[in-house]
């Protein structure tokens, strides 16, 4: 025994010691990874000497003479506060990830490879103009710049055991191709075909979305709808999460008699954040607004002169093709001028910890045959093939140095010509008053066919591409006479046009209400109102449908609950109990729905087809009913919301890729939130979560897509009103302060100017970071 104590003791203390030193180690290490911010630092590349003042929130202003320089300094900031973000978007624009996290990813790379991520950006890194190949070489050298002083590495490195590659040039043009993926109508028609392959074309056709009538679209004037039977129904406009809203309102509207500008794209609520605030400045040109960790330049924003906005433009994007085997040769396949042999690509996918995988997959004229790796879309022996646009070489990357010159209307035309990928709504302002808008991207021309919903023949021609549709045609307005422009991801245009992009816009009502704000103002408009728009969170689908909750709550002998829910003002506040009641409601009729079109609890559903089994109170297949239907949903529903708040049923959290592993996200305090929210999935301050999940209090709807960021500026006033936020803060390192600073003031409404006219004798910079070169 005294032995054992002994060897206990010399054990106790060992650890101790051990534990001391970790302490200190770990100490020393949250410091020292926070990246340097003040003095003064030698870099090779440079040209002449950079100026990187930061905020008191850590974004960065950069002031360089020259372009190239300016470029070095932003990706030298994006690497300081970034690192592991781009590193991260390395290793899924090349399809990589399995070398980071194993096998359990092996499934992401395969797609990520066959549907061509890798291969566009390699094609593109192939065919890059040398203006471009510049740019992009400046910022990556930039960017190796700070990989090369040796730093400690962002926490994330370490858990992995990895380390970064130098920065190229191919690395940066992924990441376009990524965000292209990531707004792709892909999974639309997949879904669809799957349904299809399921429940046969008739039924099946129940699922197809309906634009409503009386929604307006972006060019034309909103009109007068007919007013249904409870007055506060807003009818016009619309969106959903997963897109954006962007609106711009003209000086006769606004009380400095210049146009304001608001803008808050929704994607995925991440830390850090998708997005990262900065000033860019050089001798001739200044712009702030929102970049992308990995690549150069402003995305949205605004320069001395105009401010520009981005939305989701819905366009149907990708094309899936049947494509029939040659009977004779099945490693062949039909085509107009006779048969082709398939091209068998064979790739090597390297696992962490287990022997590579030999992925082998098949390219058509169209592009990768994708029913090899998305099961139920083929049948028989014929296989389901994709174009998509983003497998074309782009020019955005000239667009947005354009963008960042831009004096007026004519240059802001130039630029968003050139904007080919991602498609995007792009709203307009400037210091001379004007307000305009603009669909970039590239529109397929089908000739006399309009985009598909299902897989199409391929073997026909008749449903090739004829290149895109002329600049010149796309949807476009100019100072239009209402005095303002909203973008919701609604439909751009009435009659053939529009019909032309898409067949699934989204239900029109986040836009509803933003015209209904706009229009109702008693007085003109300041920055402020307009950021209060932002946070808006009336519901203007709950007050179309609530009556419709009401009578299945009657149905079920539920005065109370019927009579609550037509005296509710539709917000969708923390608060409000009738909210719960109603989203719980049409989440369970939702399932309903399902269950009597499928026969089970699995299959695809979008919301839109519930909006549509909503606005026309039928059931578009034989069923029970929708009085019954909805009348079982109620029953599920009010036991389920249990006069729970909204808030306590709805919560937001921006999680980290490495916050789902527990220990981690307690040692690092990597995900922000879980936090009661308000808002929904059509309220002006978005909030979309997928299908509600079950804890022992009830439902929960756990918010993963809302505002990324919130930009709104007054263009008579650019640094004295409106400004920025993003949902955490500008650094990507745990230990930093800036991880998470922005974080409350997101939720709850705030905005910070980051200003573009400061003079030496009023800036007053937290820190001053100077590049120097080396000699």
């Amino acid at each position: 025994m005294k032995i054992l104590r002994r060897a206990l003791g010399i054990l106790l203390v060992f650890v101790t010691i051990v534990a001391a030193a970790g302490a200190g180690w770990i100490a020393w290490y949250r410091n020292a990874a926070v990246p340097k911010a003040d003095g003064d630092q030698t870099v090779s590349g440079l040209l002449q000497p950079v100026e990187i003042n930061r905020d008191s929130m850590g974004v960065p202003s950069i002031r360089a003479h020259n372009e190239h320089d300016m470029l070095f300094a932003q990706g030298y900031v994006h690497a300081q506060d970034r690192l592991w973000q781009m590193e991260l978007m390395r290793h899924v624009g090349e399809a990589r990830l399995s070398e980071l996290m194993g096998e359990k990813v092996i499934r992401t790379d395969r797609f990520l490879r066959v549907f061509g991520v890798p291969r566009a950006a390699a094609a593109q890194d192939a065919t890059l103009d040398a203006l471009s190949r510049q740019r992009l070489e400046a910022y990556a050298a930039g960017v190796n710049a700070y990989i090369a002083e040796g730093n400690p590495l962002p926490p994330e490195y370490r858990i992995l055991g990895a380390k970064p590659a130098p920065w190229t040039t191919r690395n940066s043009l992924a990441i376009e191709k990524v965000m292209a993926l990531d707004l792709a109508q892909y999974s639309i028609s997949v879904n669809r075909s799957r349904a299809v392959a399921r429940l046969g074309p008739d039924r099946a056709a129940a699922l197809q979305p309906i634009y409503p009538s009386w929604g307006p679209t972006i060019l034309d004037a909103p009109v007068a709808a007919p007013v249904p039977p409870l007055a506060e129904m807003f009818v016009r406009g619309g969106s959903i999460a997963n897109a954006s809203n962007a609106w711009v309102i003209a000086g006769s509207k606004t009380q400095s008699g210049k146009p304001i500008l608001a803008n808050d794209m929704h994607l995925a609520l991440r830390v850090p954040s998708i997005l990262y605030l900065n000033a860019l400045h050089t001798d001739s040109a200044h712009a702030v607004g929102m970049s992308i960790p990995g690549s150069p330049y402003i995305v949205a924003g605004h320069n001395r002169a105009i401010a520009w906005g981005l939305t989701n433009a819905m366009l149907d994007d990708a094309d899936l093709y049947i494509e029939r085997r040659d009977p004779t040769d099945s490693t062949r396949y039909l085509t107009p001028t006779g048969s082709e042999p398939f091209v068998v690509i064979v790739d090597t996918i390297l696992v962490k910890g287990h022997d590579p995988e030999i992925l082998r997959y098949r390219m058509t004229r169209h592009g990768p045959v994708m029913s090899d790796l998305e099961d139920g879309i083929a049948s028989g022996t014929d296989v389901i093939a994709l174009r998509w646009i983003g497998q074309e070489a782009s020019h955005t990357l000239l667009a947005l140095p354009a963008l960042m010159n831009a004096a007026g209307w004519s240059d802001f035309q130039n630029a968003v010509s050139m904007f080919d990928d991602p498609h995007q709504n792009v709203v307009y302002a400037d210091t001379a008053g004007h307000i305009g808008y603009i669909m970039g991207g590239r529109i397929p021309d089908r000739g006399k066919n309009l985009p598909p919903s299902l897989p199409v023949p391929g073997w026909t021609g008749e449903w090739d591409w004829n290149g895109f549709l002329p600049f010149d045609q796309h949807p476009t307005v100019f100072d239009p006479p209402q005095g303002f422009v909203v973008t919701a991801n609604n439909r751009q245009a009435a009659g053939a046009l529009a019909d032309r992009i898409s067949d699934d816009w989204e239900t029109p009502f986040r836009a509803a209400r933003i015209i209904e704000l706009i229009t109702s103002a008693v007085k003109p408009l300041t920055a402020g109102d307009v950021h209060q728009m932002q946070l808006d969170v009336q519901d203007a689908s709950a007050l179309r449908y609530r009556h419709i909750a009401a009578a299945a709550a009657r149905q079920t002998g539920n005065e109370a609950v019927a009579t609550g829910l037509e005296k509710w003002d539709g917000r969708a506040t923390r608060e409000s109990t009738d909210a719960t009641v109603y989203y719980v409601f049409v989440d369970r009729l939702r399932s309903q729905l399902v269950r009597s079109l499928y026969g089970d609890s699995t299959g695809w559903m979008g919301r839109s087809i519930v909006d549509n089994v909503l606005e026309m109170r039928s059931v578009p297949w034989p069923s029970a009913g929708f009085d019954s239907l909805s009348a079982a949903a109620m029953r599920e529903a009010i036991p389920l919301s249990r006069g729970r708040a909204w808030g306590a049923a709805h919560t937001v959290t921006a999680e980290h890729p490495l916050g789902s592993v527990a220990a981690l996200d307690r040692l690092l305090r990597l995900n922000i939130g879980n936090v009661p929210a308000p808002g929904s999935q059509t309220t002006v301050n978005v909030s979309h979560w997928g299908a509600a999940t079950n804890d022992a209090d009830g439902p929960r709807f756990r918010a993963n897509i809302g505002p990324s960021q919130r930009h709104v500026v007054d263009m008579r006033d650019i640094d004295g009103s409106g400004g920025f936020i993003l949902p955490g803060g500008e650094s990507g390192i745990p230990f930093s302060k800036q991880y998470r600073d922005e974080w409350q003031r997101w939720l709850n409404g705030g905005l910070s100017v980051i200003p573009l006219n400061e003079t030496p004798a009023t800036r007053k910079p937290a820190h001053t970071l100077r590049l120097v070169p080396a000699r």
